[in-house]
């Protein structure tokens, strides 16, 4: 089987869209639940700490052992700095609230006194935040783990282990989540209360790139268990005005 073929099997088998990395690796990665995989130029297959794997081994996992995976998500703080890993907190203090009524969990992600410590002080590079994660306490954001030695993020916005295709979605949210947090220039802390929680929370996945019919099933399950209307920002459908009616 040549690498195209496996990077597509596999992409279909943990339902995610395997990231082309460019030079100078030309390899290409893949979110599965236990943490990234990356399959080089030659078609190996290699963990986060760099464990090699068979193929066979991912493809033929048993639905009893998907179904008893972790419930943290692990990824490469590669191409990060420390003004987007502020930007990644920045993204979920902002939206704290909606995250974790999607995700049924109770425990803040971040702590105000973290979103504040870290918006207090210029903070550029990755040596600029862990100084400052280092002095607030790590305690102050527990939903993340920021591992500077292995250089990773560890994401454990779930309490309890929750069916795959619910560890599927959160995967997802959190893939393009992190890779947002990359690309933007800036992100704001500040908090915007919504009286229709579904429609917010959908336009703002919307933003993060979960389009398309590929991610039909990830919006469905994460809006799920939020209150409103997903397609109408007032809540409900509009009335329709009968001619002669005023709007």
């Amino acid at each position: 089987m040549d690498r195209k073929e496996m990077v597509k099997q596999l992409g279909q088998h943990f339902g995610v869209k395997a990231q082309y990395m460019g030079a100078p690796s030309f390899a290409y990665q893949i979110q599965t639940p236990r943490g990234i995989i990356t399959i080089d130029r030659e078609g190996r297959i290699t963990t986060e700490l760099g464990k090699e794997v068979e193929f066979d081994t991912l493809i033929n996992e048993t639905m009893d052992e998907k179904e008893h995976i972790a419930y943290e998500v692990a990824v490469l703080m590669e191409g990060h700095t420390g003004r987007t890993l502020r930007n990644l907190v920045n993204m979920i203090y902002s939206k704290q609230h909606l995250i974790k009524k999607s995700l049924g969990t109770t425990v803040d992600i971040v702590g105000a006194d973290f979103s504040i410590g870290i918006n207090e002080v210029p903070i550029e590079t990755l040596e600029d935040f862990k100084t400052t994660l280092e002095d607030i306490g790590e305690k102050s954001c527990e939903g993340i783990e920021f591992d500077f030695y292995k250089n990773t993020l560890t994401f454990s916005f779930l309490e309890e282990e929750v069916a795959p295709e619910k560890l599927e979605a959160y995967t997802q949210f959190v893939a393009l989540l992190n890779q947002q947090a990359k690309e933007l220039k800036r992100a704001s802390a500040k908090v915007k209360p919504t009286d229709n929680e579904k429609y917010a929370f959908r336009v703002w996945l919307l933003r993060l790139g979960m389009i398309g019919d590929e991610y039909k099933m990830d919006r469905k399950i994460l809006l799920e268990n939020l209150d409103g209307n997903s397609a109408f920002r007032s809540g409900s459908k509009p009335e329709k005005v009968k001619d002669g009616e005023a709007e």
